[in-house]
């Protein structure tokens, strides 16, 4: 853990060899100063922490609706997947795929596959397709859209309140609190990090397995 490897700034391409820094510590790039790397407190147990709370909250916000507007004494509820199912059954599929993927299924599937991977690295055990999904999840998270789809309900709320009743249900307070989690969580982690802690893991287990062999 202690070698230098490697690394190209996200930047600038310098191709440089960073250093192990205890945790509370990060690396700068020697030509432009972008933060390579942080080595965030708190070690794993943080952000395993912030996202079982996000994992609950995911599944409030995906149980109970989210609004509910009165219009002339007529209600109707919204929910996350009723709204893609709405969107996809009024000529708008193409949409309707859209949020079910940005605001439902990336989302979901970003939260279990980091949760995954962050338990496997804190037992330290080398679970299968461990390191294929920690390379996953640097491609699929700008995919992550559910921050964006609150906002744009808020906005749609704001103007609709002059046309009916709105009446915000515990759906939408448990997608706001999954998403403030969800952040503080992506602030606890460094995908470098983990990396490094794979690779102490295998060298770990490629060890025991030659001392067993050597027996």
């Amino acid at each position: 853990m202690d070698e230098e490897v490697l690394m190209a700034c996200q930047e600038c391409d310098a191709l440089q060899r960073v250093p192990w820094v205890p945790a509370g510590k990060k690396v700068r790039c020697r030509g432009c100063g972008t933060t390579l790397y942080h080595h965030p407190r708190g070690g794993l147990d943080r952000p395993i922490a912030l996202l079982l709370g996000a994992l609950v909250l995911y599944v409030l916000a995906n149980s109970f609706p989210l609004v509910t507007l009165d219009i002339g004494g007529a209600s109707r509820e919204t929910s996350l997947i009723g709204t893609a199912w709405a969107l996809y059954n009024h000529d708008m599929k193409l949409l309707g795929i859209l949020v079910f993927l940005t605001s439902l299924a990336v989302p979901g599937a970003i939260l279990f596959s980091t949760l995954y991977v962050l338990m496997g690295l804190r037992l330290q055990r080398s679970l299968p397709g461990l390191r294929q999904m920690l390379a996953l999840l640097s491609h699929i998270h700008p995919w992550e859209m559910a921050d964006v789809f609150v906002i744009s309900i808020l906005v749609a709320l704001v103007k609709m309140s002059g046309m009916a009743e709105v009446i915000i249900d515990a759906g939408l307070y448990a997608l706001i609190g999954y998403i403030l989690l969800g952040i503080a969580a992506s602030a606890s982690i460094d995908v470098f990090v983990l990396w490094r802690r794979l690779e102490r893991i295998d060298h770990f287990l490629q060890g025991k397995l030659s001392f067993e062999a050597g027996k």
